[in-house]
């Protein structure tokens, strides 16, 4: 009888501590990117002290960055450089990988790229290790080349590209007004309804993001968020416009508002055209065209404005800016202000 109970003690053991050893985190030890053939760069992500299978695994390929989000997993030495090594061929068509553990055990990796990447243009496999040639499991990325340009030159050089960037995003849900409308679900929509009639109008338009992201990783200094921003703009941009809205402790503060960096002429007619069409269309108490510091107009290497759309704290203009017909009527005044700056000579 103690022999059979010590034999089903044991294997009990044996079932607890290999339900431990499955449910201990993975830990990253290296990523590797390299060119693996003409038309394909190969990124290898090590790991060890886990399992990982696909369900752990998620990934979304966007126009020109790739994330990967992988449960059950710690950054470790990754998150650092020295655990990252971007072969020379790779660095003409990756520009950096980010890797953050954006809450406890799970791991988000964002590759960004130098070109324009299409959707569908990658593969994900897992590796097992091989202890006989001393390699951790691994995750195996496959990128292919030809989803991609060389370059910027994808834009005809006959079509000015308009960047605009949606403010906030991701984890920073920016001002939130008296029911919750958050101001970076506001700026999507409204830079959404503008991409739409800006492409309409014969544009090239460049969306610093297209969905509720952040633009370069959670957790991230605000100036390598905004950094990232400026990076998404083509050397041959015509005009950079940020979208955001004001907030205010008193809710009564209200009014639409647009700014440009000191001493940047064209800047500031940008910003004057915003003002005209959006007090035109719709509406608010304008208080003024301003110059200030603000990162992305200092920073763009084009005239650049940055918009406040109305106070979202301001219960009345919370309404009015969650409302679709309302975003509608901004969107077309951020377009007829674009096209009113190059009628009338704005561009060269």
């Amino acid at each position: 009888m103690l022999k059979k109970f010590l034999t089903c003690f044991s294997l009990l053991i044996v079932l607890i501590l290999s339900a431990t050893a499955y449910a201990k985190p993975a830990e990253l030890t290296g990523i590797n990117a390299y060119e693996l053939d003409k038309e394909t760069v190969r990124i290898e992500i090590s790991y060890r002290g886990g399992r990982l299978d696909d369900s752990d695994i998620s990934s979304e390929l966007s126009l020109d960055d790739l994330r990967i989000e992988i449960n059950n997993a710690l950054p470790g030495r990754v998150s650092r450089v020295s655990g990252m090594q971007i072969q020379p061929a790779a660095k003409n068509f990756i520009d950096k990988i980010l890797v953050n553990e954006t809450k406890k055990e799970f791991t988000s990796i964002q590759i960004q790229f130098n070109p324009i990447m299409e959707s569908g243009g990658s593969t994900i496999n897992l590796e097992p290790a091989n202890r006989a040639e001393k390699k951790d499991a691994q995750i195996i990325i496959d990128v292919k080349k030809n989803a991609a340009q060389d370059n910027w030159n994808q834009y005809n050089g006959d079509e000015k590209i308009i960047v605009l960037d949606p403010g906030h995003g991701g984890s920073d849900a920016g001002a939130i007004g008296p029911t919750g409308v958050t101001e970076k679900s506001v700026s999507l929509a409204v830079s959404l309804k503008t991409q739409k009639l800006l492409a309409d109008s014969g544009y090239q338009v460049v969306m610093t993001r297209t969905t509720d992201v952040d633009v370069a990783a959670p957790g991230v200094s605000d100036a390598t968020e905004l950094q990232a921003r400026v990076n998404k703009a083509p050397p041959n941009a015509a005009l950079f416009i940020s979208v955001h809205c004001n907030a205010f402790s008193n809710g009564k503060a209200n009014g639409m508002e647009t700014y440009h960096a000191p001493t940047a002429v064209k800047g500031a007619r940008l910003a004057r055209l915003l003002n005209e069409e959006l007090e035109r269309l719709g509406g608010l108490n304008n208080r003024g065209v301003k110059a200030a510091r603000f990162y992305v107009m200092t920073h763009s290497q084009c005239p650049a404005s940055l918009i406040e759309l109305g106070f979202i704290t301001n219960p009345r203009e919370e309404k009015l800016l969650a409302s679709d017909e309302y975003q509608q009527k901004l969107a077309q005044a951020i377009t007829n202000a674009v096209n009113r700056y190059f009628n009338q000579g704005g561009f060269d």
